[in-house]
C-alpha cells in the first residue's frame, strides 16, 4: 500500500495528478491511497494527526508556507518519505539540492512524467528494508542499508557510521565492499579512496565535498569530482 499525498493550490492539477497516479497503479497492480491537499500546511497536520505518507508530490509555489518549506519539515520527522516537486519553475530546482533526494516533473505533466516518478518511488521504498550482514569480533550484525550513513576505509579495517550515531566496524577492503554492495536497491557512491557513502544520506553536494544527513562534511577527491557530480546531476535531472 502506498500512501500518497497531492499538494497544489490548483484543484484541477491534482485532479490530472490523481488519474495518472490511479493509471499507473492500475497497470502496475499496486494498491494506492491518495490524499489531496491545498496547502502545505495541511499536509503538515494530517502527518501529525494519522503517520507519515509513503510519497509526496508537492508544488512549490503555494499560498502560505512553499512546497521546500514544507518538505523541510517533513524530512525533518522522517527522512524516508519520497518526494517529487511538480513545479513551472525550474529555478527553484538548483535551491533543492539541499533537499536530497528528490525527484522533479514539470507542469504541464504528462502520464509518463508520473509513471517514471512512481517506478522510482517503488524502488526507494524497496531500499529501505534491504538489510546487509557481517561478522566482526566474533559476532554477527544485520543492519539496514537505508540507516547506513557511510562506510569508511581506516587502515585494515572499515568503519560503518550509522544515522543513529553507532559505529561498526568489519574487516575488508572497501573495493570488494563497493562491488558487493554494487547490486542493492540502495546505492553507495564512491566519493574518495577513503569513503562510500548513502547517497540518500546526502544532504549537500559541493564541489570538493558532501554534507550529510547528520551534518557531517565529507571530502570529495579530485580523481572522483567529475564522476560524483555527473552521479547527482543525472539524478536530479536537467537544470
Amino acid at each position: 500500500m502506498f500512501r500518497i499525498a497531492l499538494c497544489d493550490d490548483v484543484p484541477v492539477y491534482m485532479e490530472k495528478l490523481e488519474s495518472y497516479i490511479e493509471e499507473w497503479a492500475c497497470q502496475r497492480r499496486v494498491c494506492v491511497n491518495i490524499e489531496k491537499f491545498l496547502s502545505g500546511e495541511e499536509v503538515l497536520f494530517e502527518i501529525e494527526n494519522s503517520g507519515d505518507f509513503s510519497a509526496v508530490f508537492m508544488d512549490i509555489e503555494l499560498s502560505g508556507m512553499d512546497g521546500m518549506e514544507i518538505v523541510r519539515r517533513i524530512r525533518e520527522q522522517n527522512r524516508r518519505v519520497s518526494v517529487v516537486f511538480v513545479t513551472q519553475y525550474a529555478q527553484y530546482c538548483m535551491q533543492a539540492i539541499q533537499d536530497y533526494p528528490v525527484q522533479f516533473i514539470e507542469k504541464p505533466v504528462s502520464a509518463q512524467m508520473v509513471s517514471d516518478a512512481l517506478d522510482h518511488i517503488a524502488d526507494e521504498q524497496k531500499s529501505f528494508f534491504e538489510t546487509f550482514t557481517f561478522s566482526f569480533d566474533r559476532k554477527i550484525f544485520m543492519i539496514g542499508l537505508a540507516d547506513v550513513l557511510y562506510f569508511v576505509s581506516e587502515k585494515r579495517m572499515i568503519r560503518v557510521c550509522m544515522e543513529d550515531g553507532r559505529e561498526l566496524f568489519l574487516y575488508r577492503k572497501l573495493d570488494a565492499l563497493e562491488e558487493e554492495l554494487s547490486d542493492c536497491n540502495n546505492h553507495f557512491l564512491r566519493i574518495h579512496q577513503s569513503y562510500l557513502v548513502n547517497d540518500r544520506q546526502v544532504e549537500l553536494v559541493c564541489p570538493y565535498g558532501v554534507t550529510m544527513s547528520n551534518g557531517e562534511e565529507l571530502p570529495i577527491s579530485r580523481k572522483r569530482k567529475e564522476a560524483v557530480e555527473a552521479f547527482y546531476y543525472n539524478r536530479m535531472g536537467k537544470w
